[in-house]
């Protein structure tokens, strides 16, 4: 979902991208918990980054207007992991 290599790969199973200025995400696998995580995401331009994740085959299950807040967008992964992207309005 990234679209790149991680910017830091500290073990087989934990990597790490910087995403932003302070944002990083990080990443363990855990098949233990397979199918029982929840990471949410803010993106600047949830269609853009919606039409960039369909051509990859990427689909979201929903997307929900959040009056007042901005939009969201809930995907799964293959192994039941769902991922938000999140949209926010900010107030002019």
């Amino acid at each position: 979902m990234i679209g790149r290599p991680a910017d830091v790969l500290v073990h087989d199973n934990e990597v790490m991208w910087h995403l932003a200025d302070q944002g990083w995400l990080y990443v363990v696998t855990d098949p233990e918990r397979a199918g029982h995580s929840l990471v949410s995401l803010a993106v600047s331009d949830l269609d853009a980054t919606l039409l960039d994740l369909a051509g990859r085959g990427l689909e979201a299950e929903s997307l929900e207007e959040i009056p007042g807040a901005g939009r969201k967008a809930n995907l799964l992964d293959p192994d039941g992991n769902g991922v938000s992207l999140l949209e926010v309005v900010h107030p002019s």
